[in-house]
């Protein structure tokens, strides 16, 4: 901190010397003004000082945080607001390295991390000069990017007898900052992070020691590790701390690698098949083959839901191909994967969706009929099927009421004479009608409806 003492007067000399007759003037008549920095993010309201905000010379912010730089005056050591503080100064200014403002308070942000100087200067009613400086260390977030084993890894010896490394990279460690990292491991996913294997040099590796096949589940189930690998969940979590003794942390993700099964050397392919967005599961017929790199069908499976598990014992191979159609809903198409299958494995797929990317359409279910009939159109699908809550039914401008049962919609006849009518919805795969309309001719008792027009053709 700088300081300077000064006097509030406004008074003339004699006006003083009157006063002081009696008495010779202490320095501790004579206010002291003193400044400081403070640094607040940027969406903090109120004084800096009425909080647990403290002023520095050193702080610390992270990359892009959004912070304001705050000029706090005192007069004989209380701190008041700038709007108090105006008599005793003319201007002040900031320089953060190259960049100058005459505010009281700047707002601020760092792109890159790194040291940045800052100077706050007073120009006071007297013409002297208060400097105070501090340093701006704006650190590198840390990240933590796990490497060994791979994600999914499921080739481990579960005897372990040489141990399994965990090796992980840490970035964002900056020159000013010490760290440390703990490792997390656990058979369970839920509780990885409450089970602690230790702290090391983040430069370091792990060695995962002892046997990994476990003998029983989390819930207390005996596993049979012919058939069960055991998995194992792990992460790292890097703690930085700073010359002010200030911790951050940052996780990982969580992975996790499995033991090998002890068979005779055959692969088990577990694989989920949905049709997605498809409430009406029982009109599927799901139908597929699993084929080898050669061509060779190695099984095949049937279900008459729109989902299947696949759980199939296989010999070990590469480039092993999953196909499968639904051949009830049409629409969904055909899927497949390509999969390779080690000895020993047991190999949990994401689930394969088959998707419905084919629009609804509309067909008028008469185009000839008398004027006193309701109108009918077919609205096709045979994919994820018709959501009944968007179909909309407009007759030139008006919005018509109509029900919708057995895939035909049906509305009353409100033509006059000539009339453009379109209807459009959406299946529960979202997939819209095609943008077109009808036109409807009522010439009397007689009503005939003809199209599809496309709107952009047609102006409309």
């Amino acid at each position: 901190m700088k300081f300077k003492f000064l006097q509030l007067l406004a008074a003339s000399t004699a006006a003083i010397f009157l006063s002081c007759s009696d008495s010779e003037i202490q320095s501790s008549d004579v206010p002291e003004i003193t400044q400081s920095i403070f640094i607040v993010p940027e969406n903090y309201y109120g004084e800096p000082y009425a909080s647990h905000y403290l002023p520095s010379d050193k702080f610390y912010v992270n990359v892009n945080a959004k912070i304001k730089i705050c000029g706090i005056y005192a007069i004989n050591g209380e701190y008041v607001t700038t709007d108090k503080a105006t008599p005793y100064y003319i201007s002040h200014k900031w320089t953060i390295d190259n960049d100058e403002s005459t505010s009281s308070a700047v707002y601020y942000s760092f792109d890159k991390a790194g040291i940045h100087e800052v100077t706050f200067e007073t120009l006071d009613h007297l013409g002297d000069t208060l400097s105070t400086h501090a340093t701006i260390y704006v650190n590198t977030p840390a990240k933590v990017a796990l490497q060994s084993p791979a994600n999914n890894y499921n080739q481990v010896d579960g005897a372990n007898k040489n141990g399994t490394e965990l090796s992980w990279n840490v970035t964002g460690i900056d020159p000013w900052e010490t760290a440390y990292c703990t490792v997390y491991a656990s058979y369970d996913y839920e509780s990885v992070w409450e089970s602690t294997l230790g702290n090391l040099d983040c430069s370091e590796s792990a060695n995962l020691i002892g046997e990994l096949d476990a003998i029983i589940t989390e819930k207390g189930d005996t596993i049979d590790h012919r058939t069960e690998p055991s998995t194992i969940y792990w992460g790292v979590q890097a703690t930085t701390k700073n010359e002010r003794g200030h911790e951050e942390h940052a996780y990982s993700e969580v992975f996790n690698f499995s033991t090998k099964l002890k068979n005779n050397g055959e692969a088990i392919l577990e694989l989920p098949i949905v049709c997605q967005f498809s409430p009406f599961s029982e009109k599927s017929k799901l139908s597929g083959v699993i084929v080898s790199s050669s061509g060779d069908t190695l099984s095949s499976f049937i279900s008459y839901t729109g989902s299947i598990l696949i759980k199939k014992a296989l010999q070990p191979e590469s480039n092993i191909k999953v196909i499968v159609c639904d051949e009830g809903r049409t629409e969904f198409g055909c899927d497949s994967l390509v999969i390779d299958l080690a000895p020993n494995t047991k190999n949990i797929k994401d689930t394969l969706f088959l998707q419905d990317k084919i629009k609804p359409n509309t067909v008028p279910v008469k185009t000839d009929l008398s004027s006193s009939d309701s109108i009918q159109f077919f609205i096709l699908d045979n994919g994820s099927g018709v959501n009944a809550s968007k179909i909309q039914v407009i007759l030139n401008a008006d919005t018509l009421k109509s029900t919708f049962n057995n895939n035909i919609v049906t509305f009353a006849n409100k033509c006059g004479k000539d009339c453009n009518l379109s209807i459009s919805t959406e299946d529960y795969a979202r997939n819209k009608t095609p943008d077109v309309y009808w036109k409807i001719k009522v010439n009397g008792s007689a009503t005939q409806i003809s199209g599809p027009f496309t709107k952009s053709v047609e102006g409309n």
